[in-house]
């Protein structure tokens, strides 16, 4: 039997996101997980290279958390309403948010210099998962260098990054440029996705955004219409 198959658009490429966040933020923890149940989804691009950019809320005096959460609201939001909206958003993606066991904010470029250091053997998105599930879901400090340690371990980052990380400030001159750099360009709220260096998601998006997004930044030379779909 004979079989014609038809072109139907562009062969798919590279897919490149670049994730700007804190790991004392509920909505990037939010959207990171948003982001995973979009990508989940994909099928068709094959290379996938996944950046993380931290750029930490807390400046050099903390602040306690419920001060902090009411800085990041609309004049006159209630805190409490805030928190429970974020516990029920948080419940539909397996994070159980506990603010109540959360006192203050922490100054988190050590977490992100550890984040920084674990990318060099794959097991960044398992230490960024453990970071925010220890902060939001225990109350962890995770400005406490033996906290982040024990994090690294449990989520499998190797003895090599784990010494490199305890030996000395290895990554740290890179997270404070990266952050600068992030200041110098204007960015100053988490989260925010890039998609190939085009297509911008501002904010903690839902499934949905993020799925529009991935679709638009395969396939930019097609209109909506005639793209041919590789997402479910």
């Amino acid at each position: 039997m004979d079989t014609q198959i038809l072109h139907i658009g562009s062969r798919p490429r590279a897919l490149e996101l670049d994730f700007i966040g804190d790991l004392a933020c509920p909505w990037s923890f939010l959207g990171k997980r948003n982001l995973t149940r979009a990508l989940d989804s994909l099928y068709g691009a094959t290379l996938r290279i996944q950046r993380w950019h931290g750029l930490p809320l807390a400046g050099v005096a903390r602040s306690s958390w419920r001060e902090h959460l009411a800085s990041r609201l609309p004049a006159g939001a209630d805190v409490d309403e805030a928190q429970r909206k974020l516990e029920a958003a948080g419940h539909e993606l397996d994070i159980g948010f506990h603010f109540e066991r959360i006192a203050n904010l922490p100054d988190t470029r050590e977490a992100h210099r550890l984040v920084h250091l674990a990318a060099q053997d794959g097991r960044q998105g398992e230490l960024i998962d453990a970071v925010f599930r220890a902060f939001f879901e225990t109350g962890a400090d995770i400005s406490d260098p033996l906290v982040l340690l024990k994090l690294a371990t449990d989520a499998g980052v190797e003895p090599a990054v784990r010494e490199q990380f305890t030996a000395g400030p290895g990554g740290r001159d890179e997270v404070l440029a990266e952050e600068r750099r992030l200041r110098g360009l204007g960015v100053e709220a988490v989260p925010n996705l890039l998609l190939n260096s085009r297509v911008l998601v501002p904010g903690a998006a839902d499934v949905a955004t993020y799925i529009q997004a991935l679709d638009q930044a395969l396939f930019p030379e097609n209109p909506a219409q005639e793209r041919p779909r590789l997402l479910n």
